[in-house]
């Protein structure tokens, strides 16, 4: 069963140290999902999951970052874990680049999801984000809980 916290409760949340953020997106068969665990000094405070029709893996990645930055509180400090290095490279790398180049690679063409990617960046400047790659499907809990709602949510079994 999926516990999901309603946003507008986030911002009367006390201040944790830090956050710890857990996201994964997934797609199969016409159908993408999302999801992400939030903790608060270890323990789980929220999680939530979905799902979206003709999508693909990249969007529905950063759409699970996107997702749980918007349950966090402005000014909210938070280490978000993904398995998508497309997601932790744009976020720690590339997206200043791009943002200087206009949104366009060297070969002249737009940046694939720079829509998300650019909300993505709005959401970091309110906050302080550090943005670090697991390894999927290792063993880490929450990065299997995330997984695990993924499916469910694309399956509708939520």
């Amino acid at each position: 069963m999926t516990f999901s916290m309603p946003r507008f409760i986030s911002k009367f949340l006390p201040r944790a140290k830090v956050f710890e953020v857990y996201t994964d997106g997934s797609h199969k068969n016409r159908w993408g999902s999302w999801a992400y665990v939030i903790l608060k000094n270890g323990v789980v405070i929220t999680e939530a999951s979905g799902r979206v029709l003709k999508t693909g893996s990249t969007r529905m990645e950063l759409q699970a970052a996107i997702e749980a930055l918007q349950f966090l509180p402005v000014g909210a400090q938070a280490n978000v874990f993904s398995d998508s290095r497309i997601l932790i490279d744009a976020m720690n790398i590339k997206m200043k680049m791009w943002e200087q180049q206009g949104w366009i690679s060297k070969n002249k063409r737009p940046i694939p999801n720079a829509d998300q990617i650019q909300i993505l960046q709005g959401l970091t400047l309110q906050r302080n984000i550090s943005w670090s790659w697991i390894k999927a499907h290792s063993g880490l809990k929450y990065n299997e809980r995330c997984d695990f709602l993924c499916t469910q949510a694309r399956l509708n079994l939520k």
